[in-house]
């Protein structure tokens, strides 16, 4: 029996697996390597669409289905097939084409399954695209095919303010919304966040809650590390998110990863 045989890890990415450079460092790899190798089941709970974490698996070794769009999909990536999808459960377009009305300024994305669509562009949406390495070309909502996963809409933290208000007040208890980062507002169904995705892969490979860790460092990471038996947070991480933690390590420019597999190595030695 390997070291690490029935131990979930699952890691968000931007803000803690990656660096500000939004790279995985060679320590990072390297520790990732070495838990899966030892038995780990190691995977992605990121805000991001399987297209745009599927790029980063030349560089980190993933043994377990992936949790996508904060949870909306779980996907397995060895089958290249969903296990679980959560549409939004509204009609998206619709709300898109009032939102669109109402704040001119806003950036919208919408996440299928498969593909991200800009259907009002900002400069968030502009330095978004370049995170992920997108191309950032608009599409007409009425364009889009397949069921929305998750709407992004982006714009400085006062702005976002607004609409989150709106979103409260036009449609009361429709959607869990929720920031993945300070000029982010994403909108999903109210069954939806990473930690019942945590919870989906567990139960698929076995797993009891004693032996799920995660990491995470916003406020969509929330439920990701209170469903985990152990919770790491970087030290960048929101201060929320502190406070759920049993553990903080290093910046996610120091190798955030990597110190908490260091840590996990500790207690299965």
């Amino acid at each position: 029996m390997a070291k690490f045989d029935g131990v979930l890890f699952a890691s968000d990415m931007d803000g803690t697996l990656l660096n500000n450079k939004h790279e995985v460092s060679r320590e990072n790899e390297e520790a990732i390597l070495y838990f899966t190798e030892n038995g780990g089941a190691f995977t992605i709970a990121s805000g991001r669409m399987v297209g745009t974490i599927a790029p980063y698996t030349g560089k980190i070794k993933i043994t377990a289905p992936i949790i996508a769009n904060n949870g909306a999909v779980v996907y397995d990536l060895a089958q290249n097939k969903p296990l679980r999808t959560m549409p939004l459960g509204a009609d998206f377009r619709e709300i898109v084409k009032k939102l669109m009305e109402d704040f001119p300024e806003l950036g919208i994305e919408v996440n299928t399954a498969d593909d991200l669509y800009i259907c009002q562009g900002n400069d968030v949406t502009r330095r978004h695209s370049e995170i992920i390495k997108r191309p950032h070309a608009i599409t007409g909502v009425d364009e889009i095919t397949g069921e929305c996963m998750k709407l992004n809409l982006m714009q400085e933290t006062g702005y976002l303010d607004r609409v989150e208000r709106y979103m409260n007040t036009r449609y009361p208890g429709m959607f869990y919304l929720v920031n993945s980062d300070p000029c982010y507002l994403e909108i999903l169904n109210p069954g939806v966040n990473k930690g019942i995705g945590l919870n989906i892969v567990a139960g698929v490979l076995h797993i009891a809650r004693e032996h799920i860790y995660s990491i995470g460092d916003n406020y969509n990471d929330i439920e990701l590390l209170e469903n985990a038996g152990t919770a790491f947070a970087p030290s960048n991480a929101e201060q929320q998110l502190k406070d759920i933690a049993d553990v903080i390590v290093s910046t996610n420019n120091e190798h955030a990863v990597q110190q908490a597999i260091t840590h996990i190595d500790k207690r299965y030695g």
